[in-house]
């Protein structure tokens, strides 16, 4: 299962480096996961984007629409206080910011309850050492070739 941070997911949605990987990736059917909190991260990103004319008005309705319409079929990872915990356990232990320690947090409950390799994606070279120094594989969508 491959789980992207909102640093991946929004690449789906804007055109920037990366975004021909994710495209490909998500292509593969492969279920897609992600924390909840991506959800208001995702509409504040395209939102700012709007708002500092980096989208058009017609982009960040498509943009804004077909995220809308692709959430529901997303693994969303609650925010349980075993989240949380580890999230806490996390920042003590690395130099991650709260809403990447929340994600983080996510995909390593995720591929715990599962029992299989969870795939994280993002765009922040820190972020991926901590995933991998937590025993997740990890995978740059900006600097990677090929899923």
């Amino acid at each position: 299962m491959n789980y992207f941070d909102t640093s991946a997911l929004i690449k789906r949605f804007v055109a920037e480096q990366g975004s021909d990987l994710v495209h490909t990736i998500m292509a593969d059917r492969e279920y897609v996961a992600t924390a909840k909190i991506a959800y208001a991260e995702v509409h504040a990103a395209l939102a700012r984007r709007h708002r500092d004319r980096d989208l058009s008005g017609g982009d960040y309705g498509r943009a804004y629409r077909q995220f809308e319409n692709e959430w529901q079929g997303y693994v969303r990872v609650d925010l349980w206080e075993e989240v949380l915990m580890l999230a806490r356990d996390l920042v003590r232990q690395h130099p991650l910011r709260g809403f990447d320690a929340i994600h983080l947090a996510s995909a390593i409950r995720l591929q715990r309850e599962l029992g299989e390799e969870i795939r994280f994606l993002a765009a922040d070279a820190r972020l991926l050492q901590v995933a991998q120094a937590e025993r997740l594989s990890a995978l740059n969508v900006e600097t990677a070739r090929s899923a």
